[in-house]
């Protein structure tokens, strides 16, 4: 699988990276730093910012938050190790977002679920929308589902 973000940086200047990674190949692309133990840094969306969404970003209780566009952003952003959990608890992301940064993810030996800890499903009978939103990371990742408001997790 292959990410590519696209930015400007202040100066004009293409600060776009390219990842790529599949599992039992590793990922490539890019230097992992490794977070500090115990800090929580969350990104998540930019411009769909919902009751829900922000309900369990608060339950996580971050030491910060990055919001910005692009679920493939986000992914690259958990897997060079500037955030510890991508958080979207709303549908909203569609397969076609998602499929590429899981796939980096889980060769980083990361994991993405749903919000419910359920598996994101690609396989041509599921719908397009990943309904039960999306939680990325590389370590900790049933501290963040344990975080998840149960009136989030009440929703089918």
């Amino acid at each position: 699988a292959v990410v590519s973000t696209q930015s400007t940086g202040e100066g004009g200047e293409n600060t776009g990276r390219v990842m790529w990674g599949a599992v039992g190949l590793g990922a490539h692309g890019f230097t992992r730093a490794e977070p500090p133990a115990g800090r929580k840094v969350i990104t998540t969306t930019r411009s769909h910012m919902q009751k829900s969404v922000q309900d369990a970003i608060d339950s996580c209780k971050p030491d910060s938050l990055i919001q910005i566009g692009g679920s493939g952003s986000k992914c690259v952003l958990v897997a060079d190790g500037t955030a510890d959990a991508y958080l979207f608890a709303s549908p909203g992301t569609k397969k076609w977002d998602t499929c590429a940064g899981e796939a980096i993810i889980k060769a980083l030996g990361g994991t993405m679920t749903d919000v419910h800890g359920g598996p994101i499903k690609y396989d041509a009978d599921v719908e397009f929308p990943n309904r039960k939103g999306v939680l990325a990371t590389i370590r900790n990742h049933d501290f963040y589902l344990s975080k998840i408001p149960s009136d989030i997790m009440e929703r089918k």
